[in-house]
């Protein structure tokens, strides 16, 4: 009965891959990076440009508060404090907005590849696939598992290919299907024997 658990898992059929290098390699992940960063740079020209302006406001500020009028004083004290404020909810408007737009330039990419992983997996009837980049598990037996990541990326890559072909050499067959009949050490012994 102990033994049981052990059996069930050695019976388990998976794969593994790296989620990351899969939907980093997709031509459309690349162009959507392409695209991220630049609208990156916009919005930091955009946030520099209101820091600019902050900063002008606030040199005129200094350069003028001896000489400012007590109500040109406190209107100035309080137009600059409402920049500030602005400001600071700009910035984070603008990264609230780019975590949005980055979000959806990488979801297709994630899609297809959460897609050909499905579609792998089920042409290869994999109980499960594991995420190598979660780094949940230190060690994946390879004579187990089989390393599925090439096989996903030309599925995404390439939705039509047709599945069973791509690394079908490299699936581990079942245990009694591999298993070669152990020879006892006499029958070794004997073959050395013959042999010479």
């Amino acid at each position: 009965m102990a033994f049981f658990p052990a059996f069930i898992f050695a019976q388990e059929n998976f794969g593994y891959f790296s989620r990351s290098k899969a939907v980093e390699s997709l031509p459309q992940f690349k162009k959507a990076t392409e695209e991220y960063e630049a609208l990156k740079g916009r919005c930091q020209e955009e946030i520099e440009r209101n820091e600019q302006e902050l900063t002008r406001m606030y040199v005129a500020y200094l350069e003028g508060q001896r000489t400012f009028p007590e109500p040109i004083l406190r209107k100035r004290q309080n137009e600059l404090q409402q920049m500030v404020d602005n400001s600071v909810l700009f910035r984070d408007q603008l990264k609230l907005w780019l975590a949005e737009a980055r979000d959806s330039l990488y979801q297709p990419s994630y899609k297809a590849v959460d897609d050909a992983l499905r579609t792998v997996c089920e042409a290869w009837s994999f109980d499960y696939a594991i995420d190598t980049d979660i780094a949940a598990y230190r060690y994946i037996n390879p004579q187990k598992g089989v390393d599925i990541t090439d096989a996903v990326i030309k599925v995404a890559m390439n939705p039509d290919i047709p599945v069973t072909t791509l690394f079908k050499s490299n699936i581990p067959a079942c245990a009694e299907d591999t298993e070669q009949p152990v020879s006892s050490t006499a029958d070794v012994a004997t073959d050395a024997i013959v042999e010479q």
